[in-house]
């Protein structure tokens, strides 16, 4: 499934992978802060309809407004993928995007208490990381 912003580019992929059991959002291009909630939105169908606990989100090409987005995220978006069955999230981010910004500028504590939440800069490890908790590793 994609979602696009209002000018019609697609800015969110998102797809149920079942041979490793992990959902995998893919963000491109820029987005609002609108455009995010959106997307976020959408991508809580793909959680309720497979009951996958596990997240990977590829923030690498994403550029616009993800830190202001943060308070959102915690209040709103994170108690309904919670219900979802959101478990675990991987964020996967380069050092200078605006997500990796948002993961260092707000730590997200009191999501700890409802899903485990961690910024990676690389696919592979964020990968393993959902993978070893699938396991019931660490």
């Amino acid at each position: 499934m994609e979602v696009r912003n209002s000018l019609g580019k697609t800015i969110h992929k998102i797809e149920h992978r079942e041979e490793i059991g992990i959902v995998e959002a893919v963000w491109y291009s820029t987005a609002s802060q609108q455009d995010l909630k959106q997307a976020l939105s959408f991508g809580l169908l793909v959680h309720e309809q497979t009951h996958c606990s596990y997240r990977l989100d590829d923030i690498t090409k994403l550029s616009g407004l993800w830190a202001d987005s943060v308070a959102w995220l915690e209040k709103d978006w994170l108690p309904c993928a919670c219900r979802a069955g959101v478990r675990y999230v991987a964020f996967v981010a380069s050092l200078s995007s605006s997500g990796e910004v948002a993961g260092t500028a707000h730590p997200m504590d009191s999501i700890g208490s409802l899903t485990e939440v961690r910024f990676f800069t690389d696919g592979e490890s964020a990968l393993n990381w959902l993978k070893n908790k699938q396991t019931g590793g660490l």
